[in-house]
């Protein structure tokens, strides 16, 4: 009966090791070792006189101590594998992210199992680059590189249920600034939504001064055409010139808040075409972003205002 009990433990125990082969593991069960000993526990209890449970128990003990201090060195030789079991745990409240978690740890054993240095090499670079991109997943944070996709997403987000107030940061250094076809077509998004009362929309335009010359009382045209078209659908804008933010000049970026929800970085090139896009769904950002918003309204001036003074 020792003999039973003490190659149960060690086979178990061995269980525990870490093995280089999947096929190598071991396929017993802690259920099926649990619901073995618990079988001859009360077989022994039954046929047997008392001081052989007794002894039996004893036995059971030993092993169980001798399996717990067994436990505890493995976790001292790979002190990552807690975080890994509490990581586990906590996925697995999750359905669609865990099953997304078991399909990536199949690939990466299957990469693992892998030896061409070559591969390796590659496989090695390319997962640095997706673990950075989980990282800032992690973070709330996507970003859309040298595309126009993320104006997809950008109007997922304004039609969305529950968005009211979608208010928008233009740094205009080009006259061109949104007059293509995909920047066309967020125009007529705004001024649908913004018509339609499912959105109320804000507009504050940091304008370059060649754009905007001192002593005109408008910035050039399209710049002034795309302007004025918004405000007669109602949308509220105020401007501001480039050179008024010269001791504030953490205020030059373009941003878009969408309510308390996320708020959006946007990079343009010289020709006003966007070449990166960030999307940050925390909380803190979109304070942040908030308090820029009111800190520019100090600056600005409502194109209302600028309309009065034609008269």
């Amino acid at each position: 009966m020792a003999l039973v009990v003490l190659g149960i433990f060690v086979t178990y125990s061995d269980s525990m090791e870490p093995h280089r082969n999947q096929s190598e593991r071991p396929t017993i069960s802690p259920l099926f070792v649990a619901a073995l000993l618990s079988a001859l526990t009360f077989a022994i209890w039954i046929v047997a006189p008392i001081k052989f449970l007794i002894g039996f128990l004893c036995i059971l003990v030993s092993a169980a101590i001798g399996l717990l201090l067994k436990t505890s060195a493995l976790v001292r030789t790979h002190p990552q594998q807690p975080k890994l079991l509490q990581a586990l745990l906590d996925l697995s409240c999750d359905r669609e992210i865990s099953g997304i978690h078991g399909s990536v740890s199949e690939s990466l054993k299957r990469i693992a199992n892998q030896r061409d240095p070559v591969f390796r090499k590659l496989a090695a670079s390319r997962l640095r680059a997706i673990a950075t991109d989980c990282n800032d997943l992690g973070n709330a944070t996507v970003e859309f590189v040298s595309t126009e996709s993320w104006r997809v997403v950008y109007e997922e987000l304004l039609r969305s249920p529950g968005l009211h107030l979608y208010r928008s940061v233009a740094h205009i250094e080009s006259a061109q600034y949104w007059q293509d076809g995909p920047g066309q077509q967020s125009t007529q998004l705004n001024l649908e939504l913004h018509d339609a009362g499912v959105v109320s929309i804000e507009r504050t335009a940091i304008i370059a001064d060649h754009l905007w010359p001192n002593g005109d009382l408008f910035p050039i045209d399209p710049l002034h055409s795309w302007l004025d078209l918004q405000h007669r659908h109602g949308i509220w804008l105020r401007l501001v010139r480039e050179s008024a933010l010269e001791n504030d000049t953490d205020l030059l970026s373009d941003f878009g808040i969408y309510g308390s929800r996320a708020v959006g970085f946007q990079t343009a090139d010289p020709a006003g075409r966007t070449i990166r896009f960030f999307l940050n769904f925390d909380f803190d950002k979109v304070q942040e972003a908030e308090v820029k918003w009111n800190r520019l309204a100090v600056y600005a001036i409502s194109y209302r205002d600028i309309l009065d003074q034609q008269h």
